[in-house]
């Protein structure tokens, strides 16, 4: 974590987003929650299937299904590069962890604590900010319930991972 500061609540940092597109196009590894899928798909006016394969793969890591970001080539399948400025096509529900970018949470069990990615462009740039604690929490909320419903529908009441994964993204998005 040699790029990495901790910062915790308090903290102060000199931020400010200089729209570069280094963090959507040095090759995407977001994983996703449920919660973000859905605003993604509500957001694209599409059912969340339709999202598979274009812009959403999963992983299967011991027997938890992980959806994450599609790339293409070394960038994120939603970045536009056809603009002046790199643009975000799903930008008002990007997933959260890009939202909080370049935070990086730690653990849930540490709410007081993140870290930051000192290879962002905009670190440095700006007013001094607090990081999005708010935001933080938020997303760790979302966070456990997504790890808790695909545990329980894992391991409790006997579904395949993938099958799971699409049993939660039914219930949750409608």
């Amino acid at each position: 974590m040699e790029h990495y500061k901790i910062l915790r609540k308090g903290d102060r940092v000199k931020y400010m987003c200089i729209r570069c597109g280094r963090c959507c196009g040095t090759g995407p590894n977001v994983a996703l929650t449920i919660y973000d899928i859905c605003r993604i798909a509500k957001y694209m006016n599409v059912n969340w299937r339709d999202l598979r394969g274009k812009y959403i793969i999963a992983v299967i890591a011991d027997m938890i299904p992980i959806p994450i970001l599609r790339g293409l080539g070394d960038r994120c399948a939603f970045l536009d590069q056809n603009e002046e400025l790199p643009t975000c096509i799903i930008y008002p529900v990007r997933p959260m962890r890009c939202k909080i970018y370049p935070f990086i949470p730690l653990s849930p069990s540490k709410e007081d604590e993140i870290a930051l990615d000192t290879h962002c462009l905009g670190v440095g740039e700006g007013e001094e900010i607090e990081p999005p604690w708010n935001l933080i929490k938020e997303y760790y909320r979302e966070l456990k319930q997504h790890y808790s419903m695909l545990y329980d529908l894992v391991f409790n009441k006997g579904y395949e991972p993938l099958e799971a994964l699409e049993k939660a993204l039914d219930d949750l998005c409608g």
